[in-house]
């Protein structure tokens, strides 16, 4: 992630890097990145840039959670509207998600962005990431509407949901599958969910 020095930059600064960013993660693979084409095309040295990302990895975690920031903000938003319907949560944040993969960012920014999976494994088994995807679900959800209760039950419940559209969602980015396909694929298994914990 960037340093603090990065964020106290002017706001018209900040931007302009992150076109930089952008724009080459758009030509290139994590391991091609060329932070010397960055720092070309935002106009600083190499030394400024070091000092506000210290690698490819802190440049690719801030780009993917922009993503993922997105994403949680929306399921809070979501479940305070349905008064903590988890499966109408997780539907319709994997309905928003997947109309971002598809019609954010160009292919080659988000093939390049997404799929480096030991990043990706390592970020979604990182303890702070789930803290910030459970942790404010887990209050909001309504536990009355489902079959299971204790903390562990529903954390495990939203773990698998997420767990399956996490995957339906690299169709997406490896296979290049549109929306109604992502769509088709996920929301049968959503619905075995539902119909499984959901109290009638």
């Amino acid at each position: 992630m960037p340093s603090e020095t990065f964020f106290r930059l002017p706001v018209s600064k900040q931007e302009r890097i992150l076109a930089a960013i952008r724009e080459e993660i758009n030509k290139a693979s994590y391991d091609d990145l060329s932070v010397g084409s960055i720092i070309r095309e935002c106009g600083i040295s190499r030394g400024s840039f070091y000092q506000y990302f210290h690698n490819k990895e802190d440049i690719f975690r801030f780009m993917i959670a922009e993503y993922r920031s997105s994403v949680i903000d929306y399921a809070k938003t979501r479940m305070q509207e349905n008064g903590g319907d988890l499966f109408d949560t997780v539907e319709a944040t994997y309905r928003h998600t997947v109309r971002m993969l598809c019609y954010k960012d160009p292919r080659s920014y988000r093939q390049n962005l997404f799929c480096n999976i030991p990043l990706l494994a390592d970020i979604w088994t990182d303890p702070a990431h789930n803290a910030d995807v459970y942790g404010p679900l887990l209050p909001m959800i309504d536990r009355s509407r489902l079959t299971v209760t204790t903390d562990g039950e529903v954390h495990t419940l939203l773990s698998m949901c997420i767990t399956v559209a996490v995957k339906e969602l690299f169709g997406i980015l490896i296979a290049d599958d549109s929306e109604p396909v992502a769509l088709e694929h996920f929301l049968p298994k959503l619905a075995l969910l539902r119909a499984a914990y959901s109290r009638q």
